[in-house]
């Protein structure tokens, strides 16, 4: 297969920042996993083929891949000119594969042979009928090998030679426009992700308001500590579950602090006590946590608790005109 006229421009695998494969799987990958995968692969010991498609079998082999270089923030593939089958070569340079499909062992593949980073497995070039040509080497594709891999499809990343003009002028007008559809697409993708974690923050900062509204409720927190509260719980984001060490059952940070504040005691008990004269004082006060040794007055007690409804009602009612109002 030995043609100096088949060589083919480098291949473009890959590039810096998040994308998603053909399998849905979800990966990033920056300028320091990018020279990794580079640097590890070895073509004398686990070749990467140039294939048409994704085989699952054995199929032919139209060429190997010599060598993975990183320029700029891309990951090139450069095959091997000593390798190339010539008709194969011929049909990629006259633009006739409208995309070149990556297909990588993941870090866990028990196949992989560099485990703990993407190994290339094979670069699948996709969009026409294989060359009729015979007698080429087979790849063997062992069953395993069909599951847990990521593929990633680039738009035909080689353009016609410069020789065929008309070709090359229809795949830059071709290629302009897919590349609008594929960045139409991320930024579809993108506005969904930011809607859909903005209604999840929404409705985490409902619920931390109900929560604190219900804690002011039982007296457990003062007025001014609500939109504290609320704030610190918004702050800690999502429910991401941490160890809190032996005894302690694993959760959030946010599930943690709620849990402290709704087994606290309230800072007075809005249940109904008697004063000296036998009457109920508005309703409002049962007792106080005071410490031992002391006691305390029921009248400025229920001033207090009277205050802190005044407050809860009106947030923006200062405290002391809430004492004020409650008669203190």
């Amino acid at each position: 297969m030995t043609n100096a006229a088949a060589a083919l421009k480098p291949i473009r695998l890959f590039r810096t920042g998040t994308f998603t494969s053909v399998e849905g799987v979800k990966v990033s990958l920056g300028e320091g996993d990018l020279a990794a995968i580079a640097a590890s692969y070895d073509p004398a010991a686990n070749p990467a083929p140039l294939v048409i498609g994704h085989p699952q079998l054995n199929d032919p082999a139209y060429g190997w891949i010599d060598r993975l270089e990183v320029q700029g923030d891309e990951l090139l593939a450069y095959p091997d000119p000593a390798q190339l089958e010539p008709s194969f070569a011929e049909a990629v340079k006259a633009g006739r594969y409208a995309k070149v499909s990556a297909q990588f062992y993941p870090p866990d593949n028990p196949h992989n042979p560099t485990p703990g980073q993407f190994y290339l497995k094979h670069v699948g070039f996709l969009g026409a009928h294989a060359p009729g040509v015979k007698g080429l080497g087979r790849v063997s594709f062992a069953a395993g090998d069909a599951g847990d891999l990521v593929t990633f499809e680039q738009e035909k990343v080689m353009p016609p030679t410069d020789d065929n003009k008309d070709a090359r002028k229809d795949w830059e007008a071709s290629f302009a426009e897919r590349e609008q559809s594929l960045a139409e697409r991320e930024e579809r993708i993108a506005e969904r992700e930011r809607a859909a974690a903005e209604k999840a923050a929404k409705e985490r900062h409902d619920a931390n308001v109900s929560f604190a509204e219900g804690l002011l409720k039982e007296a457990k927190i003062k007025p001014e500590g609500k939109a504290l509260l609320v704030g610190v719980l918004d702050a800690l984001g999502g429910d991401d579950v941490v160890s809190f060490g032996e005894g302690v059952a694993d959760m959030s940070p946010r599930a943690a602090l709620m849990k402290i504040f709704d087994t606290a005691q309230p800072l007075v008990s809005l249940g109904e006590i008697a004063a000296d004269d036998g009457k109920a004082i508005d309703g409002q006060l049962a007792s106080f946590a005071a410490p031992a040794g002391y006691e305390v007055d029921p009248a400025r007690a229920a001033i207090f608790a009277k205050a802190a409804a005044l407050q809860a009602e009106n947030p923006k009612l200062g405290w002391m005109e809430a004492v004020r109002r409650a008669g203190g």
